[in-house]
């Protein structure tokens, strides 16, 4: 394939530098929660769990308090049945935190070596065929599933799958014989400023700022104290609520349970 020529100016390649930019720092950012929930994780799973746990509780009270105003036995059928609905969400919630745990605790590691080989091999490949790049390379439906192959190959860290697409690349390119064309970005000026912000967006909010916490020893040791201090406050929320049914019950409220 011959070589694409590019707008010979500084807008292009700032332009270019910065689509690689964000999505490094894209990438980063999901390394940066992984290692965080690596950290944090179990601690988390076990303060959302004690607050389900809470919440739960709470619900229950409420719903016997109605029917002990209306002088009213409850349906142990039905109250399970409001319950499940209303910790729906929150069990689909924990669910997926569950899987976010495991998912973290297992992903493989990989040396600085392979991540720079990484790093340069996506590169390569992002200035010949990313569709913001190389507009004329978005028009091939074969390159463009060998792209988005190599985007998740790139986001999982997988170094063989990454070599194996790029010599699919070349090959496909060198096969295709584009020719050479001359790129022009409309309103680059426009999409550089947007891309600036969205960058700066990222790396500004969690969980790109992980990054400060992990690498600060003390700031990890505060937060594990903090969630175990959250925990706590939980556990001791749940037994001031254990002792309302108890009141519930010496004021007369009594329960029914419908046999299947």
């Amino acid at each position: 394939m011959s070589e694409v020529v590019k707008v010979r100016n500084a807008s292009y390649a700032r332009y270019e530098e910065l689509l690689l930019r964000k999505d490094e720092v894209k990438k980063l950012a999901f390394h940066f929660e992984r290692a965080y929930i690596r950290e944090f994780g179990d601690l988390i799973l076990e303060v959302f769990q004690k607050k389900m746990e809470a919440i739960r509780k709470k619900k229950t009270i409420e719903y016997c308090q109605i029917f002990a105003n209306r002088g009213e036995s409850v349906d142990q059928n039905a109250l399970q049945a409001y319950l499940a609905k209303e910790m729906a969400e929150y069990k689909e919630r924990l669910e997926e935190m569950v899987r976010e745990n495991k998912e973290a605790k297992s992903g493989k590691k990989i040396t600085e070596v392979d991540l720079l080989r990484i790093k340069r091999i996506y590169h390569r490949m992002a200035k010949k065929i990313h569709p913001d790049i190389n507009p004329a390379a978005a028009e091939s439906e074969e390159l463009q599933g060998l792209w988005n192959r190599l985007k998740i190959a790139y986001d999982c860290n997988d170094l063989k799958e990454m070599e194996e697409i790029e010599v699919l690349i070349n090959m496909l390119l060198e096969k295709m014989d584009l020719g050479t064309a001359e790129i022009t970005i409309p309103d680059i000026e426009k999409k550089i400023a947007e891309l600036e912000a969205e960058i700066g967006s990222i790396t500004g909010t969690d969980p790109y700022q992980y990054k400060y916490l992990l690498e600060d020893k003390d700031a990890v040791s505060r937060k594990k104290e903090e969630l175990r201090r959250e925990q706590q406050e939980y556990e001791d929320y749940c037994k001031q609520l254990d002792s309302i049914p108890k009141e519930l019950l010496q004021k007369g409220v009594t329960t029914k349970c419908r046999m299947n």
